[in-house]
């Protein structure tokens, strides 16, 4: 009997901080993935976007990727008011494009040609810009005025 025990004490010692680290390893990614990612809905269309927040990362956006997942997309959040271009510099895909003030869309590029070199000012005030894959706009019948909730 004293063995069994001995042996499952020591096993409990070994196991209870590995679980332990993997538990703290786990809530880190989980809190670094919902720092960086948010659910977006339109019309009961979710979408779940990665966040540009810095300016590199609005600098770079989607640039340089092959392709995201049909219900994926960026959301540039610039924290304040203002008149926002953007352009498909190292884009591979095309994309539909809105941009967002007070959680509504108040501009919409659609199909967006990665291949162009123009850059599109729509000269409207917007704190958001987001960015989901070419031809959504028209399948989910996306239109200005759209409320746009973020989770």
């Amino acid at each position: 009997m004293q063995k069994v025990n001995l042996k499952t004490k020591n096993i409990s010692k070994t196991i209870m901080p590995i679980l332990l680290i993997i538990f703290s390893i786990l809530i880190m990614v989980c809190y670094f993935y919902t720092k960086n990612h948010k659910i977006i809905q339109i019309n009961g269309q979710k979408f779940f976007v990665e966040l540009a927040k810095t300016s590199e990362k609005q600098m770079r956006g989607l640039g340089g990727r092959v392709k995201i997942g049909e219900k994926e997309g960026m959301l540039f959040d610039f924290s304040k008011y203002g008149e926002y271009s953007f352009w498909m510099k190292d884009m591979k895909f095309d994309l539909d494009i809105f941009w967002i003030n007070e959680g509504k869309i108040v501009y919409i590029a659609k199909n967006v040609s990665h291949e162009s070199l123009e850059t599109i000012n729509p000269q409207i005030m917007a704190d958001k810009v987001l960015e989901i894959n070419s031809g959504l706009t028209d399948r989910y019948n996306f239109k200005i005025g759209d409320s746009v909730k973020i989770y």
